[in-house]
């Protein structure tokens, strides 16, 4: 059942990553992945969330594992990481590779702690 659950979970979230993404890409007018940047942050902040929830197995796999699993997106990330190097950006690579993973553990941090206040 909870793989049912991880399965369902990460097809919501890949599909809300698609259409935020959209969005975002729609209005993104400048060569900084400032769209993956904001998915992956939202995401480690609502993983910190349900992960201070203390969430049963299957309700942690639909909704840690599954969406925040589908919504975030690691792959993405390193290649527009690759590609601001293989641009001759490598100040903006440095910079967003660094700022992604620090800022994605103080919003996971976060979300925790918000958990840990409310539940």
């Amino acid at each position: 059942m909870t793989l049912f659950l991880i399965g369902i979970g990460g097809a919501v979230g890949a599909a809300a990553r698609y259409r935020l993404g959209a969005v975002l890409l729609r209005k993104e007018k400048h060569t900084f992945p400032f769209g993956t940047l904001f998915i992956n942050l939202i995401g480690s902040l609502l993983l910190g969330f349900f992960s201070g929830m203390h969430l049963s197995e299957s309700a942690f796999g639909l909704l840690g594992d599954g969406f925040c699993g589908g919504f975030t997106t690691f792959s993405t990330f390193t290649l527009e990481g690759v590609q601001l190097i293989c641009g001759k950006a490598r100040k903006k690579a440095v910079w967003y590779i660094l700022f992604t993973v620090l800022a994605g553990l103080l919003c996971f941090l976060a979300g925790y702690r918000a958990a840990m206040l409310l539940y």
